[in-house]
């Protein structure tokens, strides 16, 4: 990556909150977390009541995914971004099949940063991110905000639809505002992340 493409997506990581590298991760790689993370699910045999669309700790079950998530080439574009040194928490695969899955508007819990790399085409009609663009900048006037409580910010002045291609990723910081809708026509929505901790400089 040219060092013109780090630098402008370092400014809009700080100003705005989040960034997406396009064509991020070749499509071999991308086939590779899928059937990998997919292997997981199917092994899967505990459930989360609130998300069932959600597989978390994929670090635990295959050592691909704890070797990307500590060593991926993610890990040091997130760093020149963040300022520090991203801390590895975990990996985690997503589906969005089922039209009336949904993530409310919220901040995360802890400061650092998310990467999400898109393993599907997304955009508004399958259910893609949704940024409230600088709002990392405003924590007190988001932080009533909860995943699973519903909020309308679909009017927001801010709000910005991140329509992504298979292979780019997207890079935000935790406390930015996110939320991704239903999946309105029941394509494939399918994404892979990882989360780090690290408070940006």
């Amino acid at each position: 990556m040219l060092e013109a493409e780090i630098q402008s997506l370092k400014e809009s990581f700080q100003k705005d909150g989040y960034a997406i590298a396009r064509a991020f991760f070749a499509p071999e790689v991308v086939e590779e977390i899928c059937w990998r993370a997919e292997k997981v699910l199917s092994n899967q045999t505990n459930f989360s009541e609130t998300y069932t669309n959600v597989t978390k700790g994929l670090e635990k079950a295959d050592v691909f995914f704890d070797d990307l998530l500590k060593c991926g080439p993610q890990v040091g574009l997130l760093q020149k971004l963040l300022g520090v040194p991203p801390i590895p928490t975990t990996a985690s695969f997503f589906t969005k099949n089922k039209n009336h899955e949904e993530v409310y508007p919220h901040i995360d819990a802890i400061f650092g940063g998310v990467i999400w790399v898109a393993i599907d085409d997304t955009n508004r009609d399958n259910g893609c991110i949704h940024f409230l663009k600088g709002s990392h900048q405003r924590e007190a006037e988001f932080a009533y905000l909860r995943p699973n409580q519903p909020n309308d910010l679909s009017d927001h002045p801010d709000l910005v639809e991140a329509a992504m291609s298979s292979g780019d990723m997207l890079l935000f910081q935790s406390r930015t505002v996110h939320w991704s809708g239903t999946n309105h026509n029941g394509s494939k929505r399918r994404g892979f992340n990882c989360f780090y901790t690290g408070k940006p400089n």
